[in-house]
């Protein structure tokens, strides 16, 4: 497991799961995809969780991994729910940080 800071905002604390690594954080990803946000006025230190074992499927880039964590980011900043909303979000956060082909995975999606 891979605790950081994401390099997209500058304070959201990015857990990236690992090969090998078990849990019930590891368990939600069963549910819920490549990655998930936890935050909301019960949490104290709002999170993006990203699948990092992704990495081993011939499809998955870095640029993948960016995408997915700032549309978790946008969830969190955003403080909402809903797909699109966070989606709008993370495209803006990739653009304002020049990984341009990041924010085309996101815009490519199908969500916004």
């Amino acid at each position: 497991m891979i605790v950081r800071t994401s390099a997209l905002d500058g304070a959201t604390t990015v857990i990236e799961i690992e090969e090998g690594d078990s849990g019930p954080s590891v368990e939600m990803f069963k549910s819920h995809g490549h990655g998930y946000a936890i935050f909301g006025e019960d949490v104290h230190i709002s999170m993006a969780f990203i699948d990092g074992r992704i990495r081993r499927q011939d499809w998955a880039t870095e640029d993948h991994l960016i995408a997915i964590e700032a549309h978790e980011l946008g969830h969190i900043i955003e403080k909402s729910n809903d797909e699109q909303i966070a989606e709008r979000k993370g495209i803006q956060l990739l653009e304002a940080g020049g990984y341009d082909r990041s924010a085309e995975l996101l815009k490519n999606r199908g969500i916004v």
